[in-house]
């Protein structure tokens, strides 16, 4: 840094964290509410003071710019814990929390326990996006991420599997299973685990699929109203009057769910209190591990 210019400092820092975590100019603009001529003007500025160049072309860090991004966060989480100190340990978690999922874990496991979690903690309010595309807590288009795979953007979020959920073959419970095709999914989804599994077995069957989907939400409610059979989470399917597992009843295929957190909201009281909420509703309470 040189002689003349102003000690770096926390808000130059967020302007840093901001574009590293967006690899934009544009939405870190938009989460630190400026203009994105402010950004540009303030990155140039922050790197003439340090004498460095944090950021390539289409703002990519440096190695060195990683290295301050990396100090720079660990400042970001005591900030916050520091804000969050005035409320006392003790003091129920309070704030709105916004949890990202698939439409099917969001509407059939996470709502349904809502009112749950608020009844324990009256300060704390959802907001519950049922959304199959991967929102990013680094960029704040979430506080919680669910996932079926380990993330290969966000990769400087705090990461945990938390579940292996069993799937399962299931049908409509009164109808002949063996006049029902199945329910599968759009081309685009072929390489997903479940939609693999269930075209090899669309191909064996030798005939089409009778309906192809975007989302498991549908799929499920297809199976209900008696249009085919589909592979679909037993922790989900178990619950749903109406649909019956086939065949022997075993889980032919597991798929992992990954919980995601911004690393600077690692302590937030509300973000850990409904981060509890959602390993004890996958049942992963019994062997917990700390973020």
């Amino acid at each position: 840094m040189s002689a003349n210019s102003p000690p770096m400092n926390w808000n130059d820092l967020r302007y840093v964290l901001a574009v590293a975590r967006a690899n934009a100019i544009a939405p870190a603009a938009k989460a630190l509410r400026v203009d994105e001529t402010t950004v540009a003007r303030r990155i140039r500025r922050i790197e003439q003071g340090l004498g460095l160049t944090l950021f390539e072309p289409r703002w990519r860090l440096t190695e060195i710019g990683a290295r301050i991004v990396e100090r720079a966060e660990r400042m970001e989480e005591e900030a916050i814990a520091i804000a969050e100190a005035p409320a006392g340990v003790d003091s129920a978690p309070t704030g709105s929390v916004r949890i990202t999922a698939i439409p099917l874990i969001a509407s059939r496991l996470l709502l349904p326990a809502v009112k749950q979690l608020t009844q324990i903690y009256p300060g704390l309010s959802l907001e519950v996006i049922a959304e199959p595309r991967n929102l990013s807590v680094m960029r704040r288009d979430a506080d919680i991420a669910l996932r079926h795979a380990r993330p290969r953007e966000d990769q400087r979020a705090i990461t945990r599997r938390i579940a292996d959920l069993d799937y399962a073959v299931y049908a409509p419970t009164a109808v002949d299973a063996r006049r029902l095709s199945w329910i599968t999914y759009e081309a685009e989804m072929a390489e997903l685990p479940h939609v693999a599994w269930i075209n090899r077995a669309v191909s064996r069957q030798g005939h089409p699929a009778s309906l192809a989907v975007n989302d498991s939400e549908l799929a499920l409610n297809a199976v209900k109203i008696g249009i085919g059979k589909s592979l679909l989470p037993c922790l989900i399917a178990d619950r749903e009057s109406g649909l019956r597992r086939l065949g022997d009843k075993a889980p032919v295929l597991k798929r992992e769910v990954w919980l995601l957190v911004n690393p600077g909201d690692r302590h937030v009281p509300r973000i850990r209190a409904v981060t509890a909420w959602i390993e004890g509703i996958f049942g992963a309470t019994q062997n917990p591990h700390a973020m």
